[in-house]
C-alpha cells in the first residue's frame, strides 16, 4: 500500500509549495500578507487537489506505521468480524488525519512566507527538536496502548472506530512536526517524504523495544 501511495505520489503534482513572499521594507506584515499568499496558493492548487495530494502522502507513508495497531485489532476480532473491525479502525484514523491536513498545510505556507528558501531547514530542526521533547514521546506511549474490543455488534464498530480516531490523534501529535518537512520542501518532496516515513517508523520501533525492555 506504501508503494501504491508513492507511485500514485508521483504522478501528482501536490506539493503545497506557492510563489515565494517575503516581509519588505514597506511595512506589509506577516498578518496583512497571509490572506494573499492563501488565495494565490489556492489558485494554483484547487482544495480538492491539495487534498487529494495529502491522502496519497498519507497512503505512501502511513502503512507501515499501522502494522502493529492493525494487528491488534486483527487478533482481538472475531473471525468474521476481522475485515469490518480493521476497516472500522482505518476510518477513524483516516479521518483524523484528513482533518488535520488543512491546519498543516497551512501551516507549512505560513513557515514558507516567514522563512522562504531556509523553510525545509527550519523544518527539519523544529521537527528534531519536537522528537526529543517529552510530549512528542508520551503522545508515542499513547499510541501504543491499544483498549479491549468488544466481541459483537454495535458496540465492537464503536471501539474500533474509537480506537481509529484515538490512534489517529496520538500520531498526529507525534507526527505533525515532521510531516511538515515534506510539505516544504519543494522539488525534494518524494525524497523528504521517505526520509520522513523511515524516521517515523524508526520512533515507533525504538518505543516499541523501551516498553518490552520496561
Amino acid at each position: 500500500m506504501a508503494g501504491l501511495g508513492l507511485a500514485l505520489s508521483l504522478y501528482n503534482d501536490i506539493t503545497t509549495n506557492g510563489p515565494a513572499f517575503c516581509v519588505t521594507a514597506n511595512g506589509l506584515s506577516i498578518f496583512t500578507s497571509w490572506p494573499a499568499a492563501l488565495q494565490a496558493e489556492l489558485a494554483l492548487n484547487p482544495p480538492q487537489r491539495i487534498l487529494a495530494g495529502w491522502a496519497l502522502m498519507l497512503l505512501a507513508m502511513m502503512p507501515p506505521l499501522l502494522a502493529q495497531p492493525l494487528i491488534h485489532i486483527w487478533r482481538s476480532s472475531l473471525p468474521s468480524r476481522r475485515i469490518q473491525a480493521s476497516v472500522g479502525f482505518l476510518l477513524g484514523y483516516g479521518a483524523m488525519w484528513m482533518a488535520a491536513g488543512p491546519l498543516l498545510i497551512a501551516l507549512a505556507l505560513l513557515l514558507q512566507m516567514v522563512v522562504a528558501e531556509n523553510a525545509l531547514v527550519v523544518a527539519l530542526l523544529v521537527a528534531m527538536l519536537w522528537s526529543a521533547s517529552p510530549w512528542h514521546r508520551a503522545a508515542l506511549n499513547g499510541g501504543h496502548r491499544m483498549g479491549r474490543l468488544s466481541p459483537f455488534g454495535w458496540a465492537a464498530d464503536k471501539n474500533c472506530l474509537i480506537q481509529g480516531l484515538a490512534h489517529g490523534l496520538f500520531c498526529i501529535v507525534s507526527c505533525w512536526a515532521w510531516m511538515v518537512v515534506p510539505l516544504v520542501s519543494g522539488s525534494w518532496h518524494t525524497p523528504m517524504m521517505l526520509l520522513t516515513g523511515a524516521i517515523l517508523l524508526a520512533e515507533r520501533l525504538m518505543i516499541r523495544q523501551a516498553r518490552k525492555a520496561e
